[in-house]
Parts: structure tokens; C-alpha cells; sequence
């Protein structure tokens, strides 16, 4: 009851005095009871809405009712895949759930994957689900219909069941789109039906059709008495609920002067978020008055390049890399950090004080997520430290140019993009230590002095 009271909250709905529960009559071979105990006259909570920001505008969306109810089973049609049966899965017959029902103030397909996108966020944030849409704990219907333009009544409407993924819902948005608007093109009329996606053959098929304004029957729970909300409740779980996502990206642009897509990027998950201040807590220690006015950017870009590559590249999770980093801290440590942002605020010190280049600072990270070797140690076993002397770098330089006369040539014809393969050499002669920030300056020098002196 807390965590869909908190669900209501978060939508801006209104929370009702007095809710029960309904039995809702239907056959379908995966509701063995024959009937699926939800709320239907006597909701928890109405009239929400939620504001997603789409570009560069706010687009309300209308919460009609949140209201909680048991899963049904789940149905899979073989035939649809090339078989010839259809299975059913009961284990998740009687779990408890809360169904969001919105208005229809969605018109586009853009919009509608804003807000299921700014939905999820909010519900992992409230602790609600984990959002792992391909276990089924977060799964969306979607309601279509399409209208001429310069109409205003809505057409009849399809409704697609039990979409797991937002790449399902994009893709059958899409399909139910161009159909329906293919239909009535030719002159036919949509009818109104539940479909199923068979994402095998990427279309939409038929699992009932509905006879009325509604395919159920519904009558009271006989089993269940009406409850009535308190006050006092309601304000506890006000109390307890965290900062939601968009006013977490406010904060993050306002305190870190981060861009707003990094803020979106950062505040997907909860533990992505706390990795993020984490390391710019433990970084800003290390750096002391030192510390650039850029830091909390760099932690930004490292957190979604660098860290995100590493997981992805290994199918790992960021819950399962701060296990595996925590399994190897030595408890060292004097900042209080967990151990996966203290030891990348490590490697970000290092980068930043300029002990190593970028390329090597990046070594650097993938050695210490797997290793509980002190950072500086692993800097001098691998060899990583920067090559930070000009006159080392100027006489590299130079070496470049006089190996290379003819790319000289054609960037001093205008050809500037050639930086980058003048830069490249410099570092590939010092195994990727020097910084190119100071290669690309004396290149410059360099090549304005005729690049041989």
C-alpha cells in the first residue's frame, strides 16, 4: 500500500478517502480463477499528471487513475513464432501490482517515449520495481488510434498487451500507426481489439476482439472489505519519498554546472547517481583548492564513457562492478567513498594533475577495476606515467615532422585536420604517455617555426 500511495504521490494524483476492490470476469486461459481481483469503482487515487520535459518544451500527461491489482499468467502464443502451440506461464498468477491509466494526451510516438522513459525513471527511483522490463517487472499496454488531420475525434483505438521493452513499444507504435492509417486510407474502418506484438515478425497480431465500450464484467470482491487511506499515512510516505528524477537534474546543472544531458544521462538510475556524487565528493578531496572548475564534468564524462564502456563491454552491471571492486578493498581508504568511486576518483586525480595522459589514464581505470593495488603502484608497474617534459615532447615533435614532410606540406596548405595524425605519432612514440594537449601546442609552434628547426 506504501509504495503505490507513493506512486500517486509522485504522479500528483489525488488520493482517495475510501478505495475496494472489484472482481474483474473474464475468460482467458491464463486467469485460471476466471476472474482478476483489482480496483475499478473505488481506485486508490485520480486526476494525476506527470510533466516530462520534450523538446525544449513541458508536455503534460494525464494520470486518469493508479490503482493496485494481482498479475494474471502470462501467455505464450508458439504459433506466432513458427509453432504450433501456446503455452502458459502461471508464475506470476496472484502478484500484487499497481496499474498507471493515462489520459490520452499523447500525440506522437516521440512523446509517448519520453514519458514511459521519464515513468521509469521515477518508479526505480521510488524503489517501486528495478525497471528490468525483460523480467516483467515493469510492462506497458498501449492504446492507439490515429485521425485525420484538422479532426478532433479520436478514431477507434487498438490496444497492444504486455510490451516488455521500449524498443517493443517504439516498434509497435510504429506498426499500429501505419496500419491503422493504412486502413483508413482504403476506405475500411479499424476495429476495435487487443493485439499481441510478435516481435519474431515485428507486427501485431489479433488476441481478441471487443464487442463494447468494455470487454469485462465487473462486480464487488465479496473476499476483500473497503480501507479507508489516513491522513497521517499518507504524509509519512510524503515524508519518506526521495528526490524524483527531474528535480534531481535541476540540482545536478545548478551545483556541478554540468549540461543537462549529462544531468538526464546520470539521473536514469539511482546507483548511477550515487556513483556520480560520490566520485565528485571523493575527487574534490583529493584536488583540495586545486581542483579545476571542470571536475564535476570530467567525472561526468567518465562516468558515462568510460565506466559505462567497461560494463558494457563485460555485460556487467554497475551493482555487480562495486561488488566486485568492494571484494578487493584493502579498507585503506580515508574519504568514507564506497570503494568503485573512490578508486575512479583516484584515476581522475591523476589524469587531472596531469601524472598521466588520457590513453594511460584509461589503462590506469581498467587495471584498478581489477586490481587492489594501490593506484600509484600500478602507475609505475605498468609504466603509465605521464611524459610531462616539454623539451622531451618538443624534440618528439620534431621528430614527427622531419619523418613525415609531405603531411607537413599539405597542412601548411590548409590541410588542418591533420593534427590529428601529427598528434597520434607523437603519442604512439611514447606509448600513449605524452599529454596531447602539450603535443598539439608544440606541433603548433612547430609547424609555424617550418617544423624542422
Amino acid at each position: 500500500m506504501d509504495l503505490a500511495t507513493a506512486v500517486a504521490l509522485s504522479l500528483n494524483a489525488s488520493i482517495a478517502e475510501k478505495a475496494g476492490f472489484a472482481r474483474k470476469n473474464y475468460f482467458y486461459p491464463d486467469l485460471p480463477k476466471g476472474y482478476q481481483i483489482t480496483q475499478h469503482a473505488e481506485p486508490l487515487a485520480r486526476d494525476g499528471h506527470l510533466d516530462v520535459e520534450f523538446e525544449g518544451r513541458t508536455l503534460r500527461v494525464g494520470i486518469l487513475q493508479i490503482h493496485i491489482e494481482e498479475d494474471a499468467g502470462k501467455s505464450v502464443h508458439a504459433e506466432h513464432q513458427g509453432g504450433g502451440a501456446s503455452l502458459i506461464d502461471m508464475n506470476r498468477c496472484g502478484v500484487p501490482l499497481v496499474e498507471i491509466v493515462t489520459r490520452p494526451d499523447l500525440r506522437g510516438i516521440d512523446e509517448a517515449d519520453a514519458f514511459l522513459n521519464e515513468l521509469r525513471r521515477i518508479l526505480v527511483c521510488l524503489g517501486v520495481t528495478t525497471g528490468e522490463m525483460h523480467e516483467g517487472s515493469l510492462r506497458f499496454d498501449t492504446n492507439i488510434s490515429v485521425r485525420p488531420k484538422g479532426t478532433k475525434e479520436l478514431g477507434t483505438q487498438t490496444e497492444i498487451k504486455n510490451l516488455n521493452s521500449f524498443r517493443a513499444v517504439r516498434r509497435a507504435l510504429v506498426y499500429e500507426v501505419d496500419r491503422q492509417s493504412a486502413v483508413l486510407r482504403d476506405g475500411g474502418k479499424v476495429t476495435h481489439e487487443t493485439l499481441l506484438w510478435d516481435k519474431s515478425r515485428e507486427r501485431a497480431v489479433p488476441m481478441r476482439s471487443k464487442e463494447g465500450a468494455s470487454d469485462y464484467r465487473y462486480f464487488p470482491e465479496p473476499d476483500l472489505v473497503d480501507f479507508e487511506i489516513d491522513a497521517r499515512r499518507i504524509e509519512r510516505v510524503r515524508e519518506s519519498l526521495p528526490e524524483l528524477p527531474a528535480a534531481a537534474r535541476r540540482r545536478l546543472v545548478e551545483a556541478y554546472a554540468i549540461p543537462e544531458y549529462d544531468a538526464f544521462v546520470l539521473t536514469a538510475e539511482p546507483s548511477t547517481l550515487r556513483l556520480y556524487e560520490s566520485t565528485v565528493g571523493a575527487l574534490l578531496g583529493r584536488l583540495g583548492p586545486d581542483a579545476p572548475p571542470t571536475a564535476a564534468k570530467t567525472v561526468s564524462n567518465w562516468v558515462m564513457v568510460v565506466l559505462a564502456g567497461h560494463l558494457n563491454e563485460r555485460r556487467l552491471t554497475l551493482a555487480e562492478l562495486s561488488a566486485r571492486v568492494a571484494s578487493l578493498d584493502t579498507g585503506d581508504r580515508q574519504d568514507g567513498a564506497p570503494a568503485l568511486p573512490s578508486r575512479l576518483a583516484d584515476v581522475i586525480a591523476l589524469r587531472l594533475r596531469g601524472e598521466v595522459s588520457e590513453p594511460a589514464a584509461r589503462r590506469l581505470f581498467e587495471a584498478a577495476m581489477e586490481s587492489a593495488e594501490p593506484i600509484e603502484n600500478l602507475v609505475e608497474r605498468l609504466d603509465l606515467g605521464a611524459v610531462s617534459d616539454e623539451d622531451v615532447v618538443r624534440a618528439l615533435v620534431r621528430e614527427v615532422l622531419a619523418a613525415h614532410p609531405e603531411e607537413v606540406a599539405r597542412y601548411r596548405a590548409g590541410a588542418t585536420k591533420l593534427m590529428r595524425f601529427f598528434v597520434g605519432q607523437v603519442l604512439g612514440r611514447t606509448g600513449g604517455k605524452a599529454d596531447p594537449e602539450l603535443a598539439a601546442r608544440i606541433l603548433l609552434e612547430e609547424l609555424g617555426n617550418g617544423g624542422t628547426t
